[in-house]
């Protein structure tokens, strides 16, 4: 059982730069672990551990790097940290354990082997964030260009050319994931509305020129639909305009719990009949629907050379 007082560990992230990539590799590693959330663990002896991140950017001279170790030391916390220079990651890991504080160097290993294996050594220095003006780089911005062209199905002339369509009923996130998808895999994504009584664009439903395999209808609990169209009625203040005009005119059927169902039903037979595929995004977060569409895209079409999407940042030899 999950005691009172929970226990409490700290990890002291240090970095030469912004410390993104110490922040992100420790949720990462974090999320193996039997987490409540991104600021606790449950134990395997079932007690509840307490996460307590601090995190020092732009550390870059040996003064500032021994008093963070020994406040760690003080602390009884996990050292982690990421050092271009090998002259700093050495005596970082030496004071750690002169002092018997838990490390764990992210970059020093990885540049070890890199530099075996590519016969150079690296420059040692701290970089400033930078883009390559590659090819990638521009084919992701000109995805990011047609995703917002071809959002809320305002360019249906466009569905031809999508690597990936997304389509469901109001308020299922269709557009924040064909964000997310332009961005992290470089994928021209269209996504169309589905409205019970409106008929879908002729463009969506044309089997010769859409792929249904690359279609994708987003589906959601009636329940969590309902909330989720009510917060946005409220905010909208549309709530407040009907009730004032109580029996004027017919209220909205956008919330309706009877409405919601039978939208779902007709989105659900259109996407039996067109051969796409159902995603559930029912309590789930957009990077993790992103993912899911990814694997089920990677695994249709990575043995086949003209429909194959890929990944950004995928170089051939």
């Amino acid at each position: 059982s999950v005691g009172v007082n929970p226990i409490c560990k700290e990890f002291v992230l240090i970095s030469d730069s912004t410390g993104l990539t110490a922040q992100t590799a420790m949720s990462k590693c974090l999320s193996q672990f039997d987490w409540s959330d991104d600021e606790c663990v449950i134990t395997d002896a079932g007690e509840l551990c307490k996460i307590k991140r601090t995190i020092y950017t732009f550390v870059r001279t040996e003064q500032a790097m021994e008093r963070i170790i020994m406040k760690a030391k003080e602390r009884s916390a996990l050292a982690t940290f990421t050092f271009a220079d090998p002259e700093l990651r050495t005596k970082t890991m030496t004071l750690c354990e002169k002092n018997n504080v838990p490390f764990v160097d992210l970059m020093g290993p990885m540049l070890l082997r890199m530099t075996d294996f590519l016969s150079m050594q690296p420059m040692g220095k701290p970089q400033k964030m930078r883009v390559s003006l590659n090819n990638d780089y521009f084919r992701r911005v000109e995805a990011v260009e047609y995703t917002l062209k071809a959002d809320d199905g305002q360019s249906p002339w466009l569905l031809k050319d999508a690597d990936v369509i997304i389509v469901g009923v109001s308020r299922t996130g269709k557009t924040p994931l064909c964000v997310v998808l332009s961005q992290m895999m470089g994928w021209k994504v269209g996504n169309v509305p589905l409205v019970l009584e409106v008929p879908p664009p002729k463009e969506l439903v044309d089997k010769e020129a859409i792929d249904g395999r690359r279609v994708f209808c987003l589906t959601i609990n009636p329940r969590e639909l309902k909330r989720i169209r009510e917060t946005r009625l409220q905010v909208r203040g549309v709530k407040e305009q009907e009730e004032k005009i109580a029996g004027a005119l017919q209220k909205s059927n956008y919330a309706d719990r009877t409405y919601m169902v039978k939208d779902l039903t007709n989105a659900k037979r259109l996407t039996e009949d067109q051969g796409w595929t159902e995603i559930d995004v029912t309590g789930k977060a957009v990077e993790e629907t992103a993912e899911t569409i990814s694997q089920i895209i990677s695994s249709r079409f990575s043995d086949d050379d003209e429909g194959f999407i890929p990944n950004i940042g995928h170089v051939n030899c």
